[in-house]
């Protein structure tokens, strides 16, 4: 009777190493460092927001995607548009996307900075259109600013926030009055 049992706790044994082999090899190590955040799904559905560190994720029933959270510097150099004269302008500048929100970033961008870009094209297309272009400094940071609570206000549907705005170039060019026909 005992060798039945020592048979059964050996079967049992061997039935627990293939089980704990076959886990294993489906539960992978993620990394998280310290500028980094992890989304992390469970059966599909959202479970949160994790912070940096090393989490085991077992594969068929959860997965952790990776979110970079360093600023990502960019340049939009010679944006060429219309000003509030119709003259033809161009505006150059610098800047900095921060990922605010990672979830939403996640989820809404597939290519978080080369989006976020195009946004901000479109945020400072509208911003500078309405305006003269000017070589002004303190004309210059007023419209940085109202170039970032723009780009800011349709950024923040993304979880991404504009930062460190710096115009490098703007100018216009001359308008020349339109001489009247047939004066006197």
């Amino acid at each position: 009777m005992s060798d039945d049992i020592w048979q059964l706790v050996f079967l049992v044994g061997i039935a627990a190493i293939i089980y704990a082999r076959i886990r294993l090899r489906k539960t992978k190590r993620i990394f998280i460092t310290d500028y980094q955040r992890g989304i992390r799904y469970e059966m599909g559905a959202f479970a949160g927001v994790v912070g940096p560190g090393s989490y085991n994720c077992y594969s068929p029933k959860e997965q952790i995607i990776v979110v970079d959270m360093r600023p990502q510097p960019f340049v939009i150099e010679r944006l060429l548009y219309r000003d509030a004269l119709q003259a033809p302008s161009v505006i150059s500048i610098g800047a900095e996307l921060n990922v605010a929100d990672p979830f939403l970033a996640c989820t809404s961008l597939k290519d978080q900075v080369n989006d976020a870009v195009a946004i901000v094209r479109e945020a400072l297309r509208a911003t500078v259109s309405r305006s003269i272009a000017d070589t002004v400094t303190g004309m210059n940071s007023k419209i940085g600013d109202e170039i970032v609570a723009a780009a800011n206000a349709d950024l923040d549907k993304f979880g991404i926030r504009l930062s460190n705005l710096e115009i490098t170039e703007a100018w216009s060019q001359p308008v020349q009055p339109r001489a009247t026909a047939g004066a006197n």
